[in-house]
């Protein structure tokens, strides 16, 4: 499950970890009041790299135990304002 606009802490995230029945968790951190991802998932389901990660974006690689096959996933928090995403468009 991928979190935007998150605002939270390490703190935090661990505090709602178990709320929400997930095992693990990765995260960026919001800059100033802004912006913020976390990603959280079950190990058991799902087993994950964290192959990249910038202060708008987590990529991921990520196995289905299930399906028995890989994915690469990113969870993207583009900028709201048009002017701040010129860098969304190259």
């Amino acid at each position: 499950m991928f979190l935007l606009e998150t605002l939270v802490n390490k703190k935090n995230i661990l505090d709602i970890l178990p709320k929400m029945r997930f095992d693990h968790f990765d995260y960026v951190e919001p800059v100033n009041h802004s912006g913020g991802l976390a990603v959280l998932w079950d190990n058991g389901i799902i087993h994950t790299s964290v192959l990249k990660k910038e202060q708008r974006a987590i990529h991921m690689l990520v196995y289905d135990t299930f399906k028995q096959c890989s994915s690469i996933i990113s969870g993207v928090y583009a900028p709201a304002q048009s002017e701040d995403k010129d860098c969304f468009r190259n």
